[in-house]
């Protein structure tokens, strides 16, 4: 049963139990004060019975200390019926604190192990990536030289050609230098190829 379903039960049972201690209280109080008031004034008036303002003033009193004793007897019985609920709320808490530690301590037990696992995972996650960037380093790494290696191949071979093209650039004005030589010795004056 919850908190709430115990707390209202003891309070209906404590304001049964107030009513009734209330009736009987006031009742009993009542009837005692009336009989009191009766036989004193009998005692003091020497009349049996008592006149009909001897019975009023009975009556008033029974009621006036009948009501005070019961409206006492009540709020005692109340004021008992709040201490029992707020022990039963204490009692009902102290269950609950102790459960809710209960479950605290196996859900940190639990995550312990989450967090055990988890960081076994990112380890092993983490070798995974370490290895993936050796080999991906190591490609680009190679493809950096084959790349270099073709750059200076490139560059070599085209030194190279431009070399011979150089080469053959000088050849062909030497030998045209040697043709014009040729021609304007030819022509100069005195001179002729069938002399040489």
């Amino acid at each position: 049963m919850t908190l709430i379903g115990h707390a209202t039960k003891d309070v209906l049972h404590a304001f049964l139990r107030a009513l009734r201690a209330v009736v009987v209280t006031g009742l009993t109080v009542f009837i005692v004060v009336a009989l009191a008031t009766e036989v004193i004034a009998a005692v003091l008036t020497h009349t049996i019975p008592p006149t009909g303002l001897t019975h009023l003033v009975a009556a008033a009193l029974g009621v006036a200390f009948g009501y005070a004793a019961a409206i006492t007897v009540a709020i005692e019985e109340l004021l008992r019926a709040m201490i029992k609920a707020i022990e039963l709320a204490i009692e009902e808490s102290e269950k609950l604190a102790a459960e809710a530690i209960k479950e605290a301590e196996g859900l940190g037990v639990k995550a312990e192990q989450e967090l055990a696992r988890g960081a076994r995972a990112a380890i092993g996650e983490a070798g995974v990536l370490g290895q993936d960037a050796t080999h991906i380093a190591s490609a680009v790494g190679r493809g950096s030289a084959a790349l270099a290696g073709g750059v200076v191949g490139g560059v070599v071979h085209e030194a190279q050609s431009l070399e011979h093209g150089v080469t053959g650039l000088v050849g062909g004005v030497a030998h045209g230098a040697q043709s014009v030589e040729h021609g304007v010795a030819a022509r100069l004056p005195g001179r002729h190829d069938n002399a040489q």
